[in-house]
Formats: C-alpha cells, sequence, structure tokens
C-alpha cells in the first residue's frame, strides 16, 4: 500500500497529488492507495481510480487566513501550538495504522509529521513539494518568534524524509538529506475552450475568472464589478455574495458540476485568471494556456519566487488587492491579453514522480 499525507491548506498540495496518484494508478491499476488529509474528499475521489481510501487525518497546521490574501500570523502561532500539543498522539496513532494497514511507502506533499510518523513506522518516505514549511515558519518568525519553534521542529522532521521530488517554482530545500528535481506537475481541461465557455452560456467577451481557492475572498462586493461591462466575470468560492451586474456571475459546486465541468475546464473556458499566485492555480492556467493577473498575497515567501518565475511559464500582469476587490483591474486584463504565450514547457511531472515512487515501492 502506498500511503499519502496531504497539506489541509489549500487546494493546491491535494491537486497535484492527485495528479501524481492519478499517474501512479494507470501504471499499478492494483496498487492499495490510502489518502490521509484534512483536505477535501473530493479533490481525490474521481480523479484517482480505486482501490482508494481518503480519510480525514489533520496532519499539519499550513496557515491560518483571515481570507486568501491575508496571513493570521497570530492564529497560526496558536493553531501550531495546539497542534503539537498532539503531535506524539498523532506519530504513534498513524504509526501503527501504517503498520496495521500493510503501508511499504510515505509520501507527504508536504506536512512534517508524515516523515516523522514514516520514521516511527521503520517506512522509507518521499517528499513532494516547492517549498517546505519550516522555510515559511523561519520567515514569518521574524515578526511572530513563537513560528520559530514552529520551523525548528519542521526542518527536524524534513530530515528524516529519504528524498524531496522538487517541483519547479522551487523555494529553499536545505532541510531535505537528498533533493531530485521533477518537471511540472499540471492539471489540464478535459474539455475544448469552445465546448467549456458553451456549457457555462458565455458570448464573445473576454471571460475573467476569479479564482481564491477554498478559503475565498469573504465580504467581497458583485456590485463593484458593475464597470467591466467589457468582461463576462465568473466567481468561485466563499465570497461574492448578493446581487450583481448582470455580467457577473457567481458559480456554486452545483453549477459547474450541473455543467459537466471540473476547475481545469473552468480556467480553460476563461481568457484570463485573476488570483493569488500559488502553485495550483498557476499549474492550472499553464495547463490550460489562459493569461493570469495576479495580486498580493501578504507576507508569504513563496510570492516572490512565483513573481519571478512565472512569465517563463504564461502571461502575467500584477493587480492591487484594492483593485481586485474594486473591480479596477480592466486595465491588466487588457494589457495580458495583448502579451503572447511563451513557448510551452515541459509539463509530464506527474509521470516523472509517479515512476520514482514506483521504483521506490
Amino acid at each position: 500500500m502506498l500511503a499519502v499525507y496531504v497539506s489541509g491548506h489549500g487546494f493546491g498540495h491535494a491537486t497535484r497529488t492527485a495528479e501524481v496518484l492519478k499517474a501512479v494508478r494507470a501504471r499499478a491499476p492494483g496498487l492499495p492507495i490510502a489518502v490521509r488529509t484534512a483536505a477535501p474528499p473530493f479533490l481525490f475521489e474521481g480523479v484517482v481510480p480505486g482501490p482508494l481510501t481518503v480519510d480525514r487525518v489533520v496532519c499539519d497546521v499550513g496557515l491560518c487566513q483571515k481570507d486568501a490574501l491575508t496571513i493570521d500570523e497570530s492564529g497560526t502561532v496558536k493553531a501550531w501550538r495546539a497542534f503539537m500539543a498532539g503531535w506524539e498522539a498523532l506519530v504513534v496513532g498513524e504509526a501503527a495504522w501504517l503498520r496495521e494497514a500493510g503501508a511499504r511507502l510515505v509520501v507527504g506533499d508536504i506536512p512534517p509529521a508524515a516523515f516523522e510518523i514514516a520514521d516511527r513506522a521503520g517506512l522509507p518516505s518521499v517528499a513532494l513539494g516547492n517549498f517546505s514549511w519550516d522555510w515559511i515558519y523561519d520567515h514569518l518568525a521574524r515578526r511572530e518568534p513563537g513560528l520559530a519553534e514552529a520551523s525548528a521542529r519542521a526542518r527536524e522532521a524534513y530530515g528524516r524524509a529519504g528524498v524531496l521530488l522538487r517541483l519547479p517554482f522551487a523555494c529553499d530545500a536545505s532541510a531535505f538529506r537528498r533533493v531530485e528535481d521533477v518537471p511540472l506537475v499540471v492539471r489540464r481541461p478535459a474539455i475544448s475552450k469552445d465546448e467549456a465557455r458553451d456549457r457555462l452560456g458565455l458570448d464573445e467577451r473576454p471571460a475573467v475568472l476569479l479564482s481564491f481557492g477554498g478559503v475565498g475572498l469573504p465580504g467581497l462586493r458583485p456590485s463593484a464589478f458593475r464597470d467591466l461591462r467589457g468582461f463576462r466575470v465568473l466567481f468561485t468560492g466563499k465570497g461574492a455574495d448578493g446581487p450583481g451586474p448582470p455580467h457577473f456571475t457567481k458559480l456554486d459546486d452545483a453549477a459547474v458540476r450541473a455543467a459537466g465541468l471540473g476547475y481545469p475546464d473552468l480556467v480553460g473556458a476563461a481568457d484570463v485568471v485573476v488570483t493569488k499566485p500559488g502553485y495550483g492555480i498557476v499549474t492550472d492556467c499553464i495547463g490550460a494556456g489562459t493569461r493570469l493577473v495576479y495580486t498580493e498575497r501578504g507576507d508569504f515567501p513563496e510570492y516572490p519566487v512565483m513573481v519571478e518565475e512565472m512569465p517563463r511559464y504564461l502571461p502575467a500582469v500584477f493587480a492591487s488587492n484594492e483593485d481586485v476587490r474594486e473591480g479596477r483591474f480592466d486595465s491588466a486584463v487588457e494589457a495580458v491579453l495583448r502579451l503572447p504565450l511563451p513557448a510551452p514547457p515541459r509539463t509530464d511531472g506527474a509521470a516523472v514522480a509517479a515512476e520514482r515512487l514506483l521504483s521506490l515501492l
């Protein structure tokens, strides 16, 4: 059995891990896969064929956030301390479960506890990711000293991993004993752009998708977008409640499913995605050939790495948080639509990672 621990922070960790597991399944049809995560099960179920189990296990803290653009640093300290109070019980319980379940390899994207759990169970482990939480916490500890302890504890746990499969948009990986680089892991639309637009009832106007993950943008006002009549504006997630102009559409999960669409299909239907830059949504845009307008995401150290690297892979233009919240990003959308798409990058990271995992099994 392959046991997989996935961070519940945002959706990006889960969606890219699911792509890797889908590639594993294509090569090993009968291999049991067990996912342990606080992320929503639907990110794996229906993506990775069985035999598959997805069990809710809170295996890390990540960051607490007030909304998709605002980090709650003091809340993260409190959450980490509460998590550490149960750390030993989590490690002991999960290690026992791994032995009883017959696991042979542990993969983590990228909760520190996964690697201490594997070590305690006497199993090899593989990390997957473009950043690690020790690096994030160390950066934030300059303002929140309580996160220095979190950084040190995470770094110690990461040192127990056998190897890190490091993705592009890579950040500091010095906590790991061994690093192997793999290409981009991306999701692709299942249907054509024209078909997706037809199912969404889009006309010839450029479609702009506001994408802020599972956290969303609570308090966002649909009326703020009344002057963007030259575009169709689509919004998914939390926030944007209340009436809006005719060219603004809030899509809930039920509406997307009813249209027979997955999230990559929404990205593919759009001409431009407006978002905070993180691995998941950026690679969704790369996979769909969709342009990007990005905004700040607080003092998150992955942000400058993404900003520096994104132009290699797709057209990207900046808009401030205020302009996004107030619907004043028309000039940014127009600017990014004028930019050419770069040469397609290598995007077979899921296959490369899957082959590596199976070689270790």
